[in-house]
């Protein structure tokens, strides 16, 4: 059995050294290596052990290239600075990592231009499937790269067009929103200001959640719906709105945890006691939210197991595609102090200034512009 040197110390040992050291022939170590079938035990040992003697790491490029796939999943996220697509992104990224794949992630920052780019990038690298949540649900750019890809993508909590062949994981926001709606209700807020993002399936779900609660009560929804991105200066921003109105909101709903933060500044500035003077609930939940005096009531979900499945239906469809029907998982509200009976007098409203929150009917804000 030769023990040929295979060069210097940067000279990296290959297949066929290791079949020398091995006593057997290349096919039968690629055949090892591989993983294939056929080969005895003792065989197995043998090439086994040459290459740990020789310090052997597979090409794994090469390996690929033959199989037609790179063992990678291209993610495409729209913010990054969000806690919440960090918990998504690990939890699809356990799922993939056991199976052997690595995730190429890209950010955009909202922007859906530098979505589409992102995406055209991931697919030149040739990834074998792709896990989105873009931007906007209906931009050109971004669904014209989608449309350029045969490879199966799983989109999160996206209502995206049907021919795209997409498959889905979404969050049933309106069963978490829809307790947080009659649970204010109870408490006597007939007027309520909503904000939420841009128009893409969360920000339309909670709002229809929340008008559906005053529906099933008999009651015509009152409410104030301020669109934006999420971000803090949209949070700060829409609290400045609702509580400048003619009939302020007694309960605020913050349609993501992005939001909170600006949404405070104002309650802060403006002396406001939470739970007593307006009432605050926040979709998903943060440790700020938690921590805060008094803490903030949230609709709550579990964004881990989002990716956990978005990734788990992109591994069955890279292995056997087939139609799938969208996966739907929950959401509940945890009721916190921030929660309180409704106010005689609308917060921002000096007492015996005879406005009250009697008036009814929704009024909304356009949604920001793409």
């Amino acid at each position: 059995m030769s023990t040929r040197s295979t060069g210097s110390g940067s000279s990296r040992p290959g297949i066929r050294q290791v079949a020398e050291r091995a006593g057997v022939g290349i096919a039968s170590v690629s055949r090892v290596l591989s993983g294939q079938p056929g080969s005895s035990p003792q065989l197995t040992e043998r090439v086994l052990e040459a290459a740990r003697q020789l310090g052997y790491t597979p090409n794994l490029l090469a390996q690929n290239l033959r199989r037609r796939t790179t063992q990678s999943i291209g993610f495409v996220g729209s913010d990054i600075t969000n806690p919440l697509l960090a918990s998504i992104v690990g939890g699809a990224e356990s799922v993939l990592s056991a199976a052997g794949y690595s995730v190429l992630l890209t950010n955009s920052g909202g922007i859906p231009d530098v979505d589409a780019k992102r995406i055209a990038v991931l697919l030149q690298r040739q990834v074998d499937g792709l896990i989105l949540l873009p931007a906007l649900e209906d931009d050109p750019a971004t669904l014209a790269a989608l449309r350029s890809s045969e490879a199966p993508m799983v989109v999160i909590d996206r209502t995206m067009p049907a021919d795209l062949g997409a498959h889905s994981v979404l969050s049933d926001h309106h069963a978490g929103l829809g307790e947080a709606t009659r649970h204010l209700l109870d408490l006597g807020h007939r007027r309520i200001g909503v904000a939420v993002g841009r128009d893409v399936r969360p920000s339309r779900e909670r709002i229809r959640a929340v008008e559906y609660g005053f529906r099933a009560r008999g009651l015509v929804p009152d409410l104030i719906v301020d669109w934006g991105t999420l971000s803090g200066e949209h949070g700060e921003s829409a609290m400045e709105r609702f509580l400048a109105d003619p009939v302020p909101p007694t309960a605020v709903v913050l349609g993501g945890i992005q939001l909170l933060e600006g949404a405070l500044r104002v309650v802060r500035r403006r002396g406001l006691r939470l739970g007593d003077q307006l009432s605050l609930v926040c979709c998903d939940d943060s440790p700020l939210s938690r921590f805060h005096d008094p803490p903030i009531a949230a609709v709550l979900r579990d964004t881990a197991l989002l990716g956990q499945r978005a990734a788990a239906i992109l591994l069955e469809q890279i292995e056997r595609p087939h139609p799938t029907e969208p996966e739907v998982l929950p959401t509940w509200f945890e009721p916190r102090a921030s929660c309180g009976p409704a106010p005689a007098v609308a917060p921002g409203v000096a007492a015996g200034d005879g406005a009250t929150t009697s008036r009814t009917g929704s009024r909304r804000n356009r949604p920001a512009p793409a």
